[in-house]
């Protein structure tokens, strides 16, 4: 018996011993008794100095430590201009919690008016599982919009007709507030080359997302974060700009935050004038063909959105926010395509095209939030929005057309309206609970239902270049039909055991698909359409994400997600497009989604003023979507269209290193060098076989970007990158380099900013390509623009006093997710 009693003393003492005590309070602004948040909380071990515990505080000025042992404490604050606190407490036995009711700290007047500190933040932040960037501190996307501000993103390209592609793949998402907004493969292009940059706060890469998120997007998600500050009062700015090639741009910005009530509103217009180059040398075993041609592109929209979130409770948040989006573009060009023959019986011949054409788009978007939070870190929300885009377009085509020998001309005009209709509802419930410190489980379910009605007519007149005598076309009339409608489930579950870290999770999709395409005669005679084409699916998509915590200040992470990619509703259209004079397009309802697997492996490492994170990834795709040309046996035309063709591997490795030299340099640069295969194909299409050789490569690109602190408020920034040779479905890209930068001077205290930047220094940006089938060759260079500068003036007003909210917050902009640094996801 005196063993036993002795064995349970001995455990009551160890058990004492390791008692995990807390330290909690809530820190508040002396001046006005407002709660301060993001302030920087340290616990040490008073005898030794040893760091045990920090974080910091949240949007209501709370903070809590936990884990702490039987031993005396210091409790130190700190805040950017504000003087420190500290205080010392025990934990024992019998005091195991500290809790201090309210901690006042007060601003630093001497720092805020006898010192003037020059610096400037970050312009990326390194996360294990993404990549944020600070849109602000790019000097040289002022004034542009966001596709260019995407194309200065380390791993991101766009082409010239505006399409995104993330480490080389184009199937990735783009999202705006971490959501679709509105979105669509149709129409994403559009929305980016409007979207103006000063709306922009951040753009977060996020290469492998986890179940929590949509499963689209092979290579991953990019989530554009537009400005809405969390300021004491109210806060705004007015900006205005132009450029050397005619364009200008303005804007207008504001918020009010109060306890009850948080409201931003932003306007911005934009002209846009752009002048384009294409060249283009094709053979084949009839005809070879050449062009050259300029393309003149200009045009106006307005952007405006606006937001109000309602603080019904301590715990509940109501949110009511839109985006309206209105435009009109217009674009001539003037193309002569000589055509050489080289078989036998056929003559040479010239045709001149004039390209006329005009585009009326509008675009709305709106979005009701409700947040119920049990504790900071176990709440509910709920999302529902709608969105809607319209785009009416009209284009003319006149053709000339001679033949050598003969100068007798032939006429061709075309006048082809299309009217494009999307509207989608999303409607998304999130649950989140962070158990304890080290367990959380997130659940939730997501619908979207979409809706495309798309007719597109044809006019053509054989006599004349004006179309005097036109007339309505009826093998060239179409309309179609998309809808797609999508379930999801998903569960997620955190935890971390000492330095290691897993988050696993499971969603599943069910969706469907209905496509209907009329001709002439079935629009107008309902009795003669075919049956719909219906397709239906599900998926399951698992995501493993495994951290450990090597030392303080590195960490190791592995990761895997499965993906896919849909085929968007243009891809399906069985419709014959023949607008261009050398190609004709048409889509394919069979094609079916591709699917990826996708692995990262990730090591992160932090110095004082350097940081390194270089990722490993290997992605293999079966059924891969891609695009095929041929040329027809029967009538000698050249095709395009989409197939589900082989499979593909990608794999590579990226690095990206973030340097800070003397306080006033700061070096970011990145290099993703990756091997692409695909896999040959041989596919029956129009009687004949078109075949694709198995190809593969290795390519790599670099980006660097450096920003300077010089004296009097002035800061540079030069940003370069370089693309070497890139393999392309049928053919190849040559290498690229180009050069960008820009100049910033702030006046009385950062009330007023100037900004000059130059885009292109080096006049060196186009894309060439090389394609090549059976029967053809074709060479093509392509330029949407050339060098320009830009200059932009800002005035900011208001209280210039921040109080943001925590990033988490559900409608602040942020994504969803974040993986914190010990891999817990903890936010």
């Amino acid at each position: 018996m005196k063993q036993i009693a002795l064995f349970i003393m001995l455990i009551l003492c160890t058990a004492t011993g390791w008692a995990q005590g807390l330290v909690k309070g809530k820190i508040l602004d002396k001046r006005n008794s407002e709660p301060l948040s993001f302030v920087n909380v340290k616990v040490t071990q008073t005898a030794n100095g040893k760091f045990v515990g920090g974080g910091m505080s949240d949007a209501n000025g709370n903070f809590k430590i936990q884990g702490l042992a039987n031993a005396q404490y210091t409790l130190e604050l700190t805040f950017v201009g504000y003087k420190s606190e500290t205080r010392k407490f025990e934990i024992n036995a019998s005091n195991p919690n500290q809790h201090y009711n309210i901690i006042y700290m007060s601003e630093d007047a001497k720092m805020l008016k006898g010192v003037t500190i020059t610096g400037q933040r970050s312009a990326m932040k390194l996360e294990v599982d993404r990549k944020t960037f600070d849109v602000a501190q790019l000097i040289g996307n002022a004034g542009q919009s966001a596709s260019e501000v995407l194309d200065n993103i380390p791993s991101v390209e766009v082409d010239n007709d505006g399409n995104v592609s993330l480490r080389g793949n184009s199937s990735v998402e783009v999202w705006i507030n971490g959501k679709a907004s509105g979105l669509t493969t149709d129409n994403r292009a559009q929305i980016l080359q409007q979207l103006p940059a000063e709306s922009i706060e951040r753009i977060e890469v996020i290469d492998n997302p986890s179940a929590k998120f949509s499963a689209e997007g092979s290579a991953g998600i990019i989530n554009i974060v537009l400005k809405k500050d969390r300021k004491a009062g109210y806060y705004g700015s007015l900006q205005a700009g132009a450029n050397t090639k005619g364009g200008a741009n303005s804007s207008f910005n504001i918020n009010y935050n109060s306890k009850l009530l948080d409201a931003y509103a932003n306007i911005g217009y934009r002209h846009r004038k752009n002048t384009g180059y294409t060249e283009s040398t094709q053979t084949s075993n009839t005809y070879d063909q050449r062009y050259k041609a300029d393309n003149d592109r200009w045009g106006n929209n307005l952007f405006t959105r606006a937001g109000l979130t309602f603080h019904a409770s301590k715990k509940d948040d109501l949110s009511l926010s839109g985006m309206l989006m209105k435009g009109k573009g217009k674009s001539k060009s003037f193309t002569p395509y000589e055509y050489t023959a080289v078989a036998d019986g056929l003559t040479d011949y010239r045709m001149d095209r004039l390209t006329r054409s005009s585009n009326d788009m509008n675009m709305f978007y709106s979005e009701f939030n409700y947040r119920h939070s049990f504790t900071d870190r176990h709440f509910l929300d709920f999302t529902v929005d709608y969105s809607r885009w319209k785009s009416d377009g009209d284009n003319f085509y006149r053709d000339s057309t001679v033949w050598e020998g003969n100068d007798v001309h032939a006429y061709d005009y075309q006048y082809r309206p299309q009217h494009i209709n999307n509207r989608r509802w999303e409607v998304k419930l999130d649950y989140e609970n962070q158990i304890t410190k080290d367990m959380k489980v997130e659940a939730g379910y997501q619908a979207n239902f979409s809706h495309e009605n798309t007719p597109q007519e044809s006019y053509i007149d054989n006599t004349s270049w004006e179309g005097t005598a036109a007339t309505e076309d009826k093998l060239f009339y179409n309309r179609f039909i998309y809808d797609m409608d999508l379930h999801a489930l998903y569960a997620s579950f955190n935890y971390k055991l000492g330095n290691f870290g897993v988050m696993a999770g499971l969603r599943g999709e069910y969706w469907k698909v209905n496509t209907e395409s009329y001709t002439w005669e079935q629009e107008h005679d309902p009795s003669l359409r075919e049956k719909p084409f219906k397709k239906d699916f599900f998926q399951l998509f698992p995501s493993l994400f495994l951290s450990y915590q090597l030392t303080e200040s590195q960490q190791l992470q592995l990761n895997y997600t499965r993906r896919l990619r849909r085929p968007w509703g243009g891809q399906l259209n069985s419709f014959r497009d023949t607008r261009d004079a050398t190609t004709v397009s048409f889509g394919n309802p069979e094609l079916t989604p591709e699917y990826s697997h996708s692995f990262s492996l990730n090591y992160l490492k932090t110095w004082r003023d350097h940081s390194l994170l270089v990722s490993a990834y290997y992605r293999p795709t079966t059924d891969v979507i891609q695009r095929i040309s041929y040329k027809n046996s029967e009538d000698g035309l050249f095709y395009s269209t989409s197939m589900n063709v082989a499979k593909s591997q990608s794999s590579g490795l990226e690095l990206t290193l973030k340097n800070k030299f003397f306080r006033i340099l700061d070096l970011t640069t990145s290099a993703n060098a990756y091997y692409y295969k695909l896999d040959g194909f041989a596919y029956p299409i129009d009687g004949q076989i078109v075949t694709g050789a198995a190809d593969d490569r290795f390519t790599w690109n670099a980006r660097m970007t450096a920003s300077l602190i010089l004296p009097y408020d002035i800061s540079v920034q030069a940003t370069g990158r370089y693309e070497a040779r890139q393999v392309i479905t049928q053919g190849y890209r040559k290498p690229s380099y180009s050069v960008d930068f820009g100049a910033r001077k702030n006046f009385f205290n950062k009330l007023i900013t100037v900004a000059v930047n130059c885009r292109d220094l080096l006049d060196s940006r186009k894309w060439e390509t090389f394609t090549s089938g059976n029967n053809f060759t074709r060479h093509q260079i392509n330029r949407r623009g050339s060098r320009r500068f830009n200059f932009t003036v800002t005035w900011n007003f208001g209280n210039m006093k921040q109080k943001r909210r925590p990033q988490n917050k559900q409608g602040d902009g942020s994504s969803e997710m974040q993986m914190d640094y010990n891999g817990t996801g903890e936010e």
